[in-house]
């Protein structure tokens, strides 16, 4: 990527030449425009962020960077930081709170906090034009700037490329004059925030990391990226914790009954669009004719009441919502004791989930989108519909709690797809060369 406008940061700012470091820093930043705008919708606070949760898959990636490649900086903005800085107990990173500018905290009240709430919310095209103008204005912030100058990074690591963060920072990068490095995460070109200015912006990054064939073919035709900048990721997962258990064990350690079987969905509760009110209505179809098997909702957020309300009318007694899970030992033992995953959202990069389901040995039932169709082989890991075709759905669910003995026969390709493909081993080739080609030696 050609650098622009060194020697004038430099001077300006007084950022002084990076010295010689025993290992690397990486400056993290992921999707939201400030933590407000995401976290505290599940239930998670500063405090609780800054050290111990770990439920998303920035989580897995950043605890493999921070292990193999340097020391991450995970950079967050915010209305109110309520502490500067903290060291990550399980990723082992850095967390830094740095408010956001003056500028945006005044769109953010305006937009969310006046009389006119609902009507905004409502106005598409308002709330557009508004997320796009956060989007850029976020990190504007005299703060930011001094944090930057102390730290001084030695590459920048983005979640996505759809918004104007992404923009702000390649911008940054280029005044740094440090690479720039990207993964994707379920965006989609019709819904970038500042669609024109991607044009330019996407194709100069010095390194992206699609989520699948897919997501890669997309950027080479669409946006011209050069495939030697290219190379695709699946969120890493630790074979040796996510492992196929004893399942009246695992059962037992839920409180569960063994003589049912499970369905199981695992994410964040956005039925807008990871669907699961068509996951439980779905379900509801069944109830009568297979009356020993029960769904189980695992994660929380904004459309927890509404949903556990439509479990309770659509399939009375028979969907268990199971909140967040944040022990691995718990997690391991959910996935171990479902016929399958069912995932099933309009967008999605390579989930975590399925990572970590496949693992524990467990099929997947999921939507064709995003990078999923390279773990998902119909029939050999799971099943395949498209987004939004609910009659086919209904005979993929249909298939699977009718014929157990079909998924008892996967479980073992399932989890050795998950130990070649998706393992801490594998993840950290695929990441090292994307940080290798840009001058970032493996530690």
């Amino acid at each position: 990527m050609k650098h622009w406008g060194t020697t004038f940061l430099k001077k300006t700012l007084k950022i002084k030449e990076r010295i010689p470091r025993e290992r690397p820093v990486i400056a993290f930043f992921d999707f939201p425009d400030v933590f407000e705008d995401f976290y505290p919708h599940y239930g998670v606070n500063q405090q609780a962020f800054a050290t111990t949760w770990a439920d998303t898959a920035n989580h897995a990636w950043l605890t493999l960077v921070q292990k193999e490649i340097g020391d991450v900086i995970w950079y967050v903005f915010s209305l109110k930081p309520e502490r500067s800085e903290a060291r990550h107990e399980v990723v082992g990173c850095t967390i830094k709170f740095l408010p956001s500018s003056l500028l945006h905290r005044w769109l953010w009240r305006k937009f969310y906090l006046t009389n006119a709430d609902w009507w905004w919310r409502h106005a598409h095209k308002l709330f557009r034009t508004y997320a796009t103008i956060a989007s850029y204005v976020a990190m504007i912030s005299l703060p930011f700037i001094k944090t930057l100058r102390r730290d001084r990074p030695d590459v920048i690591f983005v979640q996505d490329y759809a918004t104007g963060r992404f923009d702000m920072l390649l911008l940054v990068a280029g005044m740094l004059n440090i690479p720039l490095l990207a993964f994707h995460s379920g965006s989609r070109p019709e819904a970038y925030l500042g669609r024109t200015i991607k044009r330019w912006t996407i194709p100069r990054a010095d390194w992206l990391f699609p989520s699948g064939r897919n997501e890669l073919e997309m950027l080479v035709n669409r946006y011209q990226v050069s495939r030697n900048r290219l190379g695709i990721i699946h969120p890493p997962i630790d074979p040796d914790v996510f492992r196929p258990l004893d399942r009246t064990i695992a059962c037992q350690s839920l409180n569960l009954d063994p003589s049912r079987r499970y369905i199981l969905f695992v994410g964040r509760l956005d039925d807008k669009v990871k669907r699961i009110s068509t996951i439980i209505q779905t379900f509801s179809h069944f109830i009568e004719k297979q009356s020993d098997i029960d769904l189980l909702i695992v994660g929380e957020g904004e459309d927890g009441v509404s949903l556990r309300h439509m479990g309770e009318t659509e399939a009375p007694g028979r969907v268990r919502f199971l909140g967040w899970i944040s022990t691995l030992e718990t997690k391991v033992a959910v996935y171990n004791v479902a016929e399958c995953l069912c995932l099933i959202s309009w967008r999605e990069a390579s989930p975590a989930v399925i990572s970590e389901a496949f693992a524990c040995g467990t099929p997947v039932l999921a939507s064709q989108v995003g990078g999923i169709e390279d773990l998902v082989k119909e029939g050999k890991t799971g099943w395949l519909v498209k987004a939004g075709d609910d009659e086919a759905l209904r005979r993929k669910f249909g298939f699977i709690l009718e014929n157990p003995t079909a998924l008892d026969a996967m479980r073992q390709t399932v989890r050795e797809v998950a130990k070649c493909e998706v393992s801490s081993s594998a993840v950290t080739n695929n990441l090292n060369k994307g940080f290798c080609a840009v001058g970032v030696q493996r530690d």
